[in-house]
């Protein structure tokens, strides 16, 4: 039987390992949108592709870009 606590860590530890995947998927995701605006030629013609609107891949190019800055 596990304590709480125990339970409780378990819990942060997958939450953790979860969140590092998000990321990693998102960072993914953004390098993708990118390559496609220098295949397609414009973010408006990735979007169209994909059907959703130029903002979305405009925001996650941004926001690569961004995370990329940091030291």
């Amino acid at each position: 039987m596990t304590t709480w606590k125990e339970r409780h860590d378990a819990a942060v530890r997958e939450q953790d390992i979860a969140w590092k995947a998000y990321l990693e998927a998102t960072a993914a995701r953004a390098q993708a949108l990118l390559d496609g605006t220098a295949v397609l030629g414009t973010q408006a013609a990735v979007a169209r592709e994909l059907g959703v609107s130029r903002a979305v891949v405009n925001r996650a190019i941004k926001a690569l870009e961004k995370s990329q800055q940091r030291p």
